[in-house]
């Protein structure tokens, strides 16, 4: 094993002039090396072109890529990742401000846990003006994030840090996905190894809810139920007694709680996954 292997963070972006400086500085912060940080920008009409250039004038294990518009995030992430050398493919998103010691700490634990095709960590939620709001906890061991795999996702996805040889054999992430391209990523590679959290926080996760609405909840919650599905009739894994009771509450709970105010939806999400998790 390498003592420090390359690992490529992969930055999708789409009008983020507003947090990607923070993002990107996060990036160059980190107490690992080496490192290559390559961010596909997705046809941004705002000046995020221009801040991403001008860092990358400044150095060079920073890549820009520009492309047109593309018909979900996987197909952003994908192009990314193929134009990318690590052996270790970390995400991250444009608004999202990352731990110090994030890569260091998530390389080190694939280095030495080599079944491990998956590990996160746990995150803090910031605001719009990087204010600390609130904690996110995921569980820490493969039994524990496998028993709840059809129930809540099992990481943080800007969080997550790939083994990049497992990626590529399910194909990368699933394109012309809206918002469930993780999911179904993270229910395959379920199937082909270990996946695991640090207990350390390694993210600032931000949430902002001006753009967000009940409609676009739920509509996600039903595109997730239809990707769990496909995950029964393709990957050949079963829902447990557990995980078909609480789903079927889900269900129930999400159409109730889609009349509430974005905030509130989410705190009582927030609190639901702590207790049946």
């Amino acid at each position: 094993m390498q003592s420090n292997p390359l690992v490529s963070i992969i930055i999708p972006v789409h009008n983020g002039e507003k947090y990607i400086k923070e993002s990107i500085e996060s990036c160059l912060n980190q107490d690992y090396s080496p490192l290559e940080i390559i961010v596909v920008d997705d046809k941004s009409e705002d000046n995020t072109l221009g801040i991403l250039y001008e860092y990358q004038k400044k150095t060079n294990i920073l890549k820009v890529i520009p492309i047109e518009k593309q018909n979900g995030l996987g197909n952003v992430i994908n192009i990314g990742i193929k134009s990318s050398n690590g052996k270790y493919i970390a995400r991250m998103d444009a608004d999202d401000i990352m731990c110090p010691d994030r890569i260091r700490k998530q390389a080190e634990y694939m280095e030495t846990n080599p079944n491990c095709v998956a590990v996160g960590g746990q995150i803090d939620i910031i605001d719009e003006k990087s204010n600390n709001i609130g904690h996110r906890e995921y569980a820490l061991e493969d039994s524990r994030l496998k028993r709840n795999r059809f129930l809540f996702q099992p990481f943080a996805h800007p969080a997550v840090m790939l083994r990049r040889k497992t990626l590529e054999e399910v194909g990368l992430y699933p394109e012309d996905m809206w918002k469930t391209e993780d999911v179904k990523l993270f229910l395959t590679l379920s199937t082909k190894g270990e996946f695991a959290n640090l207990p350390d926080t390694v993210l600032k996760y931000r949430m902002t809810f001006k753009t967000e609405s009940q409609a676009k909840m739920v509509d996600h919650f039903n595109k997730t139920n239809e990707v769990r599905n496909w995950a029964i009739e393709n990957l050949n894994i079963k829902p447990t007694f557990r995980e078909s009771v609480i789903w079927g509450i889900q269900k129930v709970g999400v159409r109730i709680l889609s009349v509430l105010p974005p905030t509130l939806f989410m705190k009582v999400f927030e609190l639901s996954r702590k207790i049946f998790s």
